[in-house]
């Protein structure tokens, strides 16, 4: 018996940033002499959202804009962002569940 696998999807994994501690994020930023505007500009963000990461306002971001912040603030990314990750499961579309338990209750 085969089994038609087209509609199965591969876990995939969800990765994103957090802060640990905003204001030490922002003291890195001032010891570097960057305004906000300064590292918003040199990671392609706005300014508002350093602020928002200085301020706790903005509780994940990227992988990619954590790494970049980083890079510029000459830290390892470690240092101020955990990493977090989370499996998204495949959704199994209506009509593909199994039968049997509709059958065990007749």
């Amino acid at each position: 018996m085969r089994t038609n696998r087209s509609h199965l999807k591969l876990v995939r994994k969800e990765a994103w940033m957090r802060v640990k501690d905003p204001a030490a994020l922002r003291r890195k930023r001032v010891n570097r002499k960057y305004s906000q505007r300064d590292l918003a500009m040199l990671v392609r963000r706005s300014q508002t959202t350093i602020h928002l990461l200085e301020t706790g306002g903005m509780k994940t971001l990227s992988e990619d804009l954590a790494l970049h912040i980083a890079a510029r603030l000459d830290v390892d990314w470690e240092d101020f962002f955990l990493l977090e990750e989370d499996e998204v499961m495949p959704k199994v579309p209506n009509g593909m569940h199994s039968k049997s338990t509709t059958s065990m209750a007749s």
